[in-house]
């Protein structure tokens, strides 16, 4: 089993039981205690459980998967490791629309860092415009809006005429889920979902970036399907009876 997926086993398993002995974690997995141990650091890293005396708790948040903080300390190295592909899509003079997403923050974080000209950004994300401060070469467009406090973006009316105003070479996404239906789920937010649906109706170029975590699950409501996708971006931990399903499906899939 891959380290992204135990981690997400382990998770499930304190779902299940509230606390689980460490030991019990290494008979489970059949895997060493400095293997599993690693893996608990990094769950606890990214505040979502707790190590004490032997076992592990889950780091109570409310609604915990819905908290941007948190889902911004998930899985980092691999996100970063996305984004950095998802730059060789990005050309000067680009007009990109850019969604909320944790994956999209990192995303956002490497444009502001490279070497772009000319670029139009334009997000409904509260956290992703102060990145570009001290960005000459890149300009950043807020939505304004309605703010979602808890996924940290701009929704309603205000976002969507915003939306509208502009015409997106290419659309840079994440979802919480794809299911082997390639269906591409997340939390149920309408106004969060509306605000993606525009994004991508005014956009040439759709291309989903994903870590291998979110592959054969489903999220609380249906955002778009597979079809609409033209890239998806993943990493390297994507199975291959994965991969096939998404490339029959018509994907150009691009392994980060």
């Amino acid at each position: 089993m891959l380290q992204t997926q135990r981690k997400e086993e382990i998770i499930k398993l304190l779902k299940e039981n509230k606390e689980y002995r460490i030991d019990k974690l290494c008979e489970y997995f059949g895997i060493s205690l400095s293997s599993i141990h690693r893996d608990l650091n990094e769950l606890k890293r990214e505040g979502r459980i707790k190590k004490l005396h032997g076992i592990i708790l889950p780091n109570i948040i409310k609604d915990i998967e819905t908290k941007n903080e948190i889902r911004l300390r998930t899985n980092i190295d691999l996100k970063k490791r996305i984004t950095q592909k998802a730059l060789e899509f990005v050309e000067n003079d680009d007009c990109i629309f850019i969604d909320n997403s944790t994956t999209c923050y990192y995303f956002a974080e490497a444009l502001s860092e490279s070497n772009f000209r000319n670029l139009v950004i334009v997000t409904n994300s509260c956290i992703v415009p102060e990145l570009f401060v001290n960005n000459e070469f890149i300009q950043v467009v807020s939505t304004g809006g309605l703010l979602l406090k808890e996924l940290n973006c701009y929704v309603g009316p205000c976002a969507i005429d915003a939306i509208n105003k502009f015409n997106g070479n290419k659309f840079f996404f994440s979802v919480a889920a794809i299911s082997i239906k390639g269906e591409l789920s997340d939390i149920y937010k309408p106004d969060a979902d509306a605000v993606k649906r525009e994004m991508l109706k005014k956009s040439e170029n759709h291309i989903c970036l994903i870590d291998s975590s979110k592959f054969n699950n489903t999220g609380q409501s249906i955002v778009f399907s597979l079809s609409e996708v033209d890239k998806l971006i993943t990493d390297n931990d994507c199975d291959a009876q994965t991969r096939e399903e998404l490339i029959s499906n018509g994907v150009e899939l691009i392994i980060a």
